[in-house]
């Protein structure tokens, strides 16, 4: 009886995600997809080898087991390396401009500065993200500014501070705070070499967490005025949305936010590339994101190692098919109210 209480308990936790609910306790189940599916898995093998169904109600709980766990592993088929790849190798690579990006939420309270330039040093990427930045790690990146000599500084001593570096110059850059007074956002244009800039927006909502946001209105408020804002954006230029969203791939705003800006997830077809939390094996979640246009294709996408956060920092190059124009999608009215309706509610909540 003891697994046909816990079936059923799996069973729930699948399905809440899918409900409207922005509490902690219902969008948090949307992290554990992959660890809820081996338990599932688990519960199915021990079913049918200690309590295969006899009663009615025992077959009604075993046959929903199966289906909740078919749902879950439809829902995270596409982050395999079983899914065909959204994009592919340019016919002409040579022809293109290929650029790097180093994106890393370092933990404010990790001091271990010298890990970070380490990997820095090894990969050397045209633009490095440093998320949950203080005046500390300001000066402890400090021997970087050499290299780096185009810099967004943002410290904040709330986990929420942000660091931008770039070999390329940058211009128009916006410092935003879109939803919360202290939860910053950076907008900017990167000019690697062509007349197109490249249009990079570095964001880090705060997660519906016990201790943080009670809901995820905000946080979903947030992502989705980044997707009307790169609506706005001119349609040939190149387009990276990158930062630590604290969400996961596949939840309802995550894949709401790819439909009305057509970026695209790299993920897709590559693997999970779980970055938090790096202490532990067993609770790992992708929530390190990054989405681009289709005038970019991704070369290659890398977990990098540890460097004493609780997040793994990622890697990423790519090359920028310029002139290309890419159309915006459709957005359908029942889309679009759902939109404002997210971004009003996380609104009115952060206020």
């Amino acid at each position: 009886m003891v697994l046909y209480g816990f079936a059923l308990f799996l069973i729930l936790i699948a399905l809440l995600p899918l409900t409207q609910g922005t509490h902690w306790i219902i969008r948090g189940w949307d992290f554990i997809r992959v660890q809820s599916c081996f338990l599932q898995a688990l519960v199915i093998a021990l079913l049918a080898i200690f309590e295969f169904p006899v009663s009615e109600w025992q077959y009604i709980v075993a046959i929903s087991l199966l289906a909740a766990f078919a749902f879950q592993l439809y829902v995270i088929f596409p982050y395999t390396h079983f899914y065909p790849l959204r994009d592919s190798k340019p016919d002409n690579p040579d022809s293109l401009r290929q650029i790097s990006l180093l994106s890393s939420n370092v933990l404010q309270t990790n001091e271990e500065y010298g890990k970070l330039i380490e990997q820095v040093n090894i990969h050397t990427p045209d633009i490095l993200l440093v998320m949950e930045t203080d005046k500390n790690w300001e000066n402890g990146l400090k021997e970087l500014e050499k290299e780096y000599p185009n810099i967004v500084r943002v410290p904040l001593d709330n986990f929420y501070g942000m660091h931008l570096y770039s070999k390329y110059e940058l211009a128009e850059t916006q410092v935003n705070y879109l939803v919360e007074k202290d939860v910053p956002s950076i907008f900017t244009k990167v000019y690697f070499g062509s007349d197109k800039p490249l249009e990079l927006i570095c964001v880090h909502p705060a997660p519906p967490s016990p201790t943080e946001n009670e809901t995820s209105e905000e946080r979903d408020a947030e992502l989705l005025i980044v997707g009307k804002a790169v609506r706005e954006l001119d349609a040939d230029h190149p387009i990276l949305v990158c930062g630590d969203l604290n969400d996961v791939v596949w939840s309802r705003v995550s894949r709401l936010f790819a439909k009305i800006t057509g970026l695209i997830d790299p993920r897709i077809g590559r693997g999970l590339f779980p970055t938090f939390h790096a202490d532990y094996w067993y609770l790992r979640f992708p929530i390190d994101h990054l989405f681009h246009s289709k005038n970019i294709v991704v070369d290659r996408m890398l977990r990098l190692p540890n460097i004493g956060s609780d997040h793994y920092p990622m890697f990423f190059t790519f090359w920028l098919e310029n002139g290309e124009k890419v159309e915006k999608p459709e957005i359908d009215s029942e889309i679009d109210e759902e939109v404002e309706e997210r971004i009003d509610e996380g609104l009115e909540r952060a206020e």
